[in-house]
């Protein structure tokens, strides 16, 4: 059987008792989870010696560029919500663990200058808060993160193709890859669908700008899926984490996942 490599994904990790974490589950994904939660999962990771590894090393190893540990692990971090910075890169840090952070850089931006942006996403819907800054986007390269590409407002590329054309979409990637080399110095090698909106002929737009492209899905109940040595780069599967999932499901992506 092909190794299977979960690719974790979370938004909102916040302190246990947070208002954040009162909205109610339904079916549909909330793209939070408490601080306890969170470190229940990541430490039952470290416990049954699955290995932390960054998005570039598995895209080397779809590549056939590097090898992975047997039972290898990605975890990532989609819009670059300040509470990464704050919450999860500690608990991380704790644990030798890293992630990678996909920025949305027009909210990164925004908390630069000490405002919060306003984005729309599909777990939350519209909502106003605070990103990490482009300094602490540094930090996390400095503490071994990688910083992925997230668009620069957050759109639906699809739709976004559909109204706009080819023009619409190059010019969400120009802008956002415009800022992150301006205040990062390099354009991320990885990139990740906001709310899993593609099609093919997103792909090859976004194909020469990347090394990876990375899907995103919700399933209620949920149903995991994961990148192998037949996944493309261009299209990284993952599960996407939150307060909707309970620990015996988290714990059986592990145990489909197991070699």
């Amino acid at each position: 059987m092909s190794q299977r490599v979960p690719i974790l994904v979370y938004h909102h990790v916040y302190p246990d008792g947070d208002p954040g974490l009162a909205r109610p589950t339904g079916e549909g994904a909330t793209g939070t989870i408490g601080e306890s939660a969170f470190q229940r999962q990541v430490s039952y990771v470290a416990d049954r010696g699955w290995t932390v590894v960054s998005t570039g090393r598995v895209v080397d190893w779809l590549d056939g560029r590097a090898t992975i540990p047997g039972k290898a692990v990605v975890l990532h971090f989609d819009n670059g919500w300040l509470d990464t910075r704050t919450v999860s890169m500690p608990v991380l840090r704790d644990l030798g663990m890293t992630a990678t952070c996909y920025v949305i850089s027009e909210g990164t931006e925004a908390a630069a200058r000490g405002r919060a942006a306003a984005i729309q996403t599909s777990t939350e819907g519209p909502v106003q808060k605070p990103c990490i800054t482009w300094r602490q986007a540094e930090e996390l390269l400095r503490e071994g993160w990688e910083i992925g590409a997230h668009t620069a407002t957050h759109p639906r590329l699809a739709e976004v193709l559909a109204e706009q054309g080819d023009e619409g979409v190059l010019a969400e990637i120009q802008r956002s890859n415009e800022a992150y080399r301006a205040n990062l110095g390099f354009v991320p090698d990885h990139f990740a669908y906001p709310s899993g909106s593609r099609s093919e002929r997103t792909d090859y737009l976004l194909a020469s700008h990347y090394r990876s492209l990375r899907l995103w899905h919700f399933s209620y109940p949920a149903r995991w899926t994961f990148t192998d040595r037949g996944t493309s780069p261009y299209a990284l599967d993952c599960q996407n984490i939150d307060n909707t999932v309970p620990f015996e499901d988290f714990v059986r992506i592990f145990d489909e996942a197991a070699p």
